[in-house]
């Protein structure tokens, strides 16, 4: 079906699923007559939910104020936790046949009380997912795996299988390698794809079945590739950092670009953190496989949720600056955040001491001072030109 369409056609339909995150998983569901499991946002082993014969999709920010979720939730809350219990109190989540919440920080462990108590039709379960990198801590995930399967066993009245989840991470692992590539791709032709572009594309991932999405994406890519002579190469290279739960506004990302800027890469959980590494698929015993994932992407693109002491994050930044020649860093910082805000002062030292310059953004979610944040944007990017 994507064949005959252009690479604009291609992402306008990706645009427009993420900007309708749910529709397509309801239909998926009424072609199907199979369960969907929302996951909420960050660190969940979508591929063992998939193995099971259900669609894991990942519960998404959505731009509408906060109303009917003040009833549930503190407003000194984040927005994407916000968000999302303000969505399962307007019912706007009872498609969903189950929801598994997490304990990566404490406004998610909260949230996830809470929107299950909101959702009593809905089968309700819960990853543990213990924080580090200690000699203990790949046994503990495995651990949590293993609840985590067998509650899913009884809510889907299946067994899944070692070779099922081995099938399902091949799947998830060609997705990841396919977004990977347009990434570099992005990188050596600055403007190819703007940014909220390419969050169409990771966002419509988590959205929709992964088979679907990678013959989108297998499509998508030769055609890009074809028109790859960008007109950008002289814009201020930006790098964005943050997000590690909603996806940044597109009117923020539309900004950095209208500022006169072009993004070269990022570290967004709605970006290349959701990619950066495959699971392996060698003979060892896949739940040992995905265990292992959490620590090596952690790794690669080190999130401050997972408290590891092996890895350093401003280091990283530094790091992914001068690989990707970008010469600012524009850091997109939902308020309210704790584990961003406790790392950013590390941050910020780290930038100093490498020369880079820098621009915080801490952004509500009701996104009141957009001219500000414009003014400010602007300003930045002015600089370095």
């Amino acid at each position: 079906m994507y064949l005959n369409l252009s690479a604009d056609e291609i992402l306008n339909n990706l645009t427009q699923i993420a900007a309708e995150p749910y529709e397509r998983a309801k239909e998926w569901k009424m072609e199907t007559g199979s369960k969907i499991i929302g996951c909420y946002i960050m660190h969940f082993p979508e591929e063992l939910l998939h193995a099971a014969g259900i669609l894991p999709i990942v519960l998404q920010v959505k731009e509408e104020p906060i109303t009917s979720g003040h009833a549930y939730y503190p407003s000194y809350f984040c927005g994407p936790t916000r968000s999302v219990v303000d969505q399962a109190a307007k019912g706007e989540l009872d498609f969903l046949d189950a929801f598994v919440g997490g304990d990566y920080c404490i406004q998610a462990v909260g949230g996830s009380e809470v929107v299950g108590n909101l959702l009593p039709k809905v089968n309700n379960m819960f990853f543990r997912l213990p924080v580090g990198n200690q000699p203990w801590t790949q046994g503990d995930i495995v651990q949590g795996l293993k609840e985590l399967k067998r509650d899913t066993e009884r809510f889907t009245g299946k067994e899944i299988n070692a070779d099922s989840i081995r099938e399902s991470i091949r799947i998830y692992n060609k997705n990841r390698s396919l977004i990977r590539e347009l990434y570099e791709l992005r990188t050596s032709n600055p403007g190819i794809l703007s940014s909220s572009e390419m969050m169409s594309i990771i966002k419509s991932s988590m959205l929709i079945p992964k088979e679907e999405h990678n013959a989108i994406l297998e499509s998508l890519l030769p055609k890009l590739t074809e028109q790859k002579d960008s007109k950008r190469q002289d814009a201020v290279r930006v790098f964005l950092s943050g997000s590690f739960c909603g996806a940044p506004k597109n009117e923020i990302l539309s900004l950095v670009e209208e500022s006169g800027a072009v993004v070269v890469g990022d570290d967004l959980f709605h970006g290349f953190r959701y990619v950066s590494d495959n699971i392996r698929e060698d003979d060892r015993e896949p739940l040992e496989a995905i265990a292992a994932h959490y620590i090596d992407k952690n790794t690669n693109v080190p999130c401050p949720t997972r408290c590891d002491p092996k890895t350093d994050w401003p280091q990283y930044l530094v790091d992914s600056m001068r690989k990707h020649k970008a010469d600012q860093l524009v850091i997109v910082m939902a308020q309210f955040c704790e584990p961003h805000m406790f790392f950013y002062p590390d941050i910020k030292d780290a930038m100093q001491t490498a020369g880079i310059p820098h621009l915080l953004l801490e952004i509500s979610h009701e996104l009141d001072s957009i001219e500000t944040i414009k003014t400010r944007l602007e300003a930045f990017v002015e600089m370095a030109v």
